[in-house]
């Protein structure tokens, strides 16, 4: 269920119950947010039910989180600028994930979402080598993941700002 705003306990506990994940799309409440913030015009029946959306949206992640539902990551970049799709990393830590959680959800969990865990979202030996690498421990400080220095897909590296050598 990508967004899931408004799902109530009802919603919440069926998906826990099957196994189905919330990818709730945090930074397009958090876009929206922005534009409201800057004065940007919305008509004011789009407004209020953005303003109700952007309550909902946190509140509704956090009794996701609280019931154990399955959480991805996922982003909704038409409502903000290209390139800030790592700061829902934060945002879910913000509202009380865990941060090693946070990290799962956009690489473990993800990966098992997409039927593709055999494949990507653990580091193992025989998965594709898909890296990137942080400043820092992103489980002390969430928003190391903004800062990526180093991108590797499939094993060939397409990012390498520190001259990392791979093994």
């Amino acid at each position: 269920i990508e967004h899931g705003t408004f799902l109530d306990d009802e919603a919440l506990d069926m998906m826990k119950q099957r196994g189905t994940f919330l990818v709730p799309t945090l930074m397009a409440p958090e876009g929206i947010q922005e534009q409201i913030d800057k004065g940007t015009y919305i008509p004011p029946p789009i407004l209020a039910k953005a303003k109700a959306a952007i309550a909902a949206s946190h509140h509704t992640f956090q009794r996701a989180l609280a019931k154990g539902v399955k959480i991805g990551l996922g982003t909704d970049a038409a409502v903000y600028a290209h390139g800030r799709n790592t700061e829902e990393f934060h945002l879910m830590v913000d509202l009380g994930m865990k941060p090693i959680d946070a990290l799962k959800a956009g690489t473990s969990a993800d990966a098992e979402l997409l039927g593709l865990a055999d494949k990507i979202g653990t580091l193992e030996a025989g998965k594709l080598a898909d890296v990137v690498a942080v400043p820092g421990d992103p489980v002390e400080n969430i928003r190391q993941t903004e800062h990526v220095f180093f991108v590797m897909k499939e094993g060939v590296i397409y990012k390498n700002d520190r001259g990392v050598t791979a093994q």
